[in-house]
């Protein structure tokens, strides 16, 4: 890292995240993305921000805690475990440690803030079973 202050300004983060769901702040990335971003091999931050119903196929972590704080909006995971379902609105922060395996919904309009250590893309995904099919459909 720099041994100088670095900012990246809001007006960017916006304009980025106009041709994209998610864009990182900080962290190793090998992929490029549109937003200027400040490097750090600890931990990855970024922001997520959903246009329209998404949802995400179930999926684990092996290595990384990813804490998440809802800028606004809705987002729903459910552990497909324990099939508890955990909702998270505007003002919520979680955090999800590795080896839980989940899936997640998310309303239009939500944005997440989230902070991944350690970073790299250490996502198994898992198979989907026609009731978590039916669950990732049901938050339309």
């Amino acid at each position: 890292m720099k041994k100088q202050i670095q900012i990246i300004r809001g007006e960017q983060i916006v304009k980025s995240l106009e041709n994209t769901s998610r864009q990182y702040l900080v962290g190793r990335l090998s992929r490029p993305q549109e937003l200027d971003y400040i490097e750090d091999e600890k931990l990855e931050i970024g922001i997520t921000s959903y246009d329209e119903y998404i949802s995400e196929f179930p999926h684990y972590h092996t290595q990384a805690y990813e804490y998440q704080f809802i800028v606004k909006g809705m987002t729903e995971y459910i552990d497909v475990e324990t099939r508890e379902v955990y909702t998270f609105k505007q003002g919520d922060f979680y955090v999800t440690p590795p080896g839980i395996k989940y899936a997640q919904r998310s309303q239009p309009g939500t944005e997440i803030f989230f902070v991944k250590t350690p970073p790299g893309n250490d996502k198994q995904v898992i198979e989907t079973t026609d009731e978590i099919k039916e669950w990732l459909q049901g938050g339309k």
